[in-house]
């Protein structure tokens, strides 16, 4: 447009002159003249409006720059901050890769340990069997007596009088040795009060054939009593034992076993192989009658 502007005006300037010289060699009509300037003014009047075409453009150009610049300077505050994004990316990416490894050392180490547990676990366990059995074991000569009244020794020594007053409370043989008792003691608890359960005594004999012998005795008399006391007898077991037996878990068998059978309708107990084998005997008849029949 500057460039129009300017050939614009040179020709202007050039028309002018060529119209100038030739005024002077010639002498032109009043329509020519009139013709002429009306030219002029047009191509003036073009001039002055490609003049301000010119700086419009050139303030155009000016704001276009200036929007430019802008752009630029925010491109470079972007290209700042996805750098920086990225610099920061690349150490959040360092770190994941390090909180990978250290958890997949972790984990290593989890399962190692998870593995050693179990393992020590198993041990624990079969040590425990061990120490109860090693616990009942040494419990073996032990023999616990229930709802003995309180202070029945009198004077004597509770060792002296469970000495002389056993063998005649289970009905030992007249010819059986005496009974070898190492200690005798209440349960560790207060004297109860009058009226409540007296506390159980915990017997200790030399040697586990006296005790087996009185305990047996015990449980096939079953109605032993003393001062209006029923007495009962019991082997000395751990409390894990006793848990077990308390949780239905603990299986044995009660001296003397004796055999239980359901028929028709009724409980039947046998002490004795050969009073089974008359009911299994008459139970065969009558079964054997109503085929023949």
């Amino acid at each position: 447009f500057n460039q129009a502007s300017a050939e614009g005006q040179d020709t202007a300037n050039c028309s002018s002159e060529q119209l100038t010289m030739s005024g002077a060699d010639k002498i032109r009509s009043p329509q020519e003249l009139t013709h002429t300037n009306t030219i002029l003014a047009e191509v003036k009047s073009v001039a002055s409006r490609v003049n301000g075409m010119d700086e419009s453009v050139g303030a155009r150009l000016d704001g276009i720059d200036g929007t430019l610049s802008e752009i630029k300077i925010s491109i470079t505050s972007v290209e700042e901050s996805l750098s920086s994004l990225s610099n920061r990316a690349s150490q959040l990416e360092k770190r994941a890769e390090e909180a990978e490894e250290r958890i997949s050392a972790a984990e290593d180490r989890s399962e190692d340990h998870s593995s050693r547990l179990a393992a020590m676990e198993k041990t624990v366990e079969r040590l425990l069997l061990k120490v109860d059995d090693l616990e009942n074991r040494s419990r073996c000569n032990n023999l616990k007596i229930i709802n003995l009244p309180e202070g029945a020794e009198g004077s004597t020594s509770l060792v002296d009088f469970l000495q002389s007053a056993l063998p005649a409370l289970v009905d030992l043989p007249a010819d059986f040795p005496s009974l070898e008792i190492e200690r005798a003691h209440r349960a560790l608890a207060p004297a109860p009060d009058p009226g409540k359960p007296p506390r159980s005594v915990l017997v200790r004999f030399l040697r586990f054939s006296q005790r087996e012998a009185v305990l047996r005795a015990a449980l096939k008399k079953r109605d032993i009593r003393h001062g209006g006391s029923q007495l009962r007898f019991y082997p000395d077991l751990s409390s894990e034992v006793l848990a077990l037996a308390r949780l239905n878990k603990y299986r044995g068998f009660a001296y003397p076993a004796r055999l239980r059978c359901l028929h028709e309708g009724r409980i039947l107990l046998f002490d004795t192989p050969e009073s089974a084998a008359v009911l299994i005997y008459e139970v065969k008849t009558k079964h054997k009658g109503c085929s023949d029949t």
